[in-house]
């Protein structure tokens, strides 16, 4: 079964990337996920450094700040969440470890929709909130394997 067949948006070359620097946990897929949400949290964590770096900036616009603040927020707070979906996944509660996980794949999206304004103003983090997306898309590709057994 190939990522895409869940998600058309997840490409082979992006999976290969993303797992080019990983040492595989096992060949159990639980712990693939696992460590996909782990690598997700590291990047998650990673985007609110950046964003903070980029809120010290003073050559930055107000109306761009504003929407990195929402960024810097969004982030901080998926971090908890994707703690609890660690949380819900090891209590076998797949259903909740999904809908935490949804939340995340939300946050880049919601981050980029904070720059949408008549103003011209672009986002300083496309590529980064494209990127995170991505990387949700993995573990949720492997939740969604694991709770339709019959589809491996």
């Amino acid at each position: 079964m190939e990522a895409a067949e869940f998600d058309r948006s997840l490409s082979f070359d992006f999976c290969v990337a993303f797992l080019s620097n990983w040492q595989p946990p096992s060949s159990n897929l639980e712990d693939y996920w696992v460590h996909s949400i782990e690598l997700l949290k590291l990047n998650g964590t990673n985007m609110v450094s950046l964003i903070s770096k980029l809120l010290e900036d003073k050559s930055i616009d107000e109306q761009v700040k504003d929407g990195l603040n929402g960024c810097f927020n969004s982030y901080k707070d998926i971090i908890v969440e994707l703690d609890a979906a660690m949380v819900a996944f090891k209590a076998k509660d797949l259903d909740t470890a999904g809908v935490k996980l949804s939340e995340s794949l939300d946050t880049p999206m919601a981050c980029q929709l904070l720059f949408a304004n008549p103003t011209g103003n672009k986002s300083p983090l496309t590529t980064e909130n494209d990127a995170y997306f991505k990387l949700n898309v993995i573990p949720m590709v492997v939740l969604q394997i694991l709770k339709h057994p019959s589809s491996k």
